[in-house]
């Protein structure tokens, strides 16, 4: 098997593309589920109301919202629309993360 190719980091350093890519999908499912999060508590919309707009679970929404689900650009687009806003925004990295405890 082929080794994976490698990416100059910061200072010259090298990161294979994987851990990379990895590490920005992390970001990205964070990003989105926070923003979705406050999309809909700003919506005064609960994680029921979301699940009876697109028939996808509360438990799901809930997992989403944690940012622990790596979602379909249709699932995301479904959920954005939910809540009034462009998956665009949703992918933004929030202004100031609240901390979760």
């Amino acid at each position: 098997m082929p080794k994976e190719p490698a990416r100059s980091g910061p200072r010259g350093k090298t990161a294979p593309i994987g851990s990379v890519a990895e590490s920005m999908r992390e970001a990205l499912q964070l990003a989105f589920g926070e923003n979705f999060r406050r999309a809909r508590v700003k919506a005064g919309l609960t994680q029921q109301d979301i699940e009876a707009q697109t028939g996808i679970g509360q438990a799901y929404i809930s997992q989403v919202e944690s940012g622990r689900l790596n979602l379909t650009l249709a699932t995301m687009t479904l959920f954005a629309l939910a809540v009034g806003k462009d998956v665009r925004t949703m992918l933004k990295e929030p202004a100031v993360r609240a901390k979760r405890k």
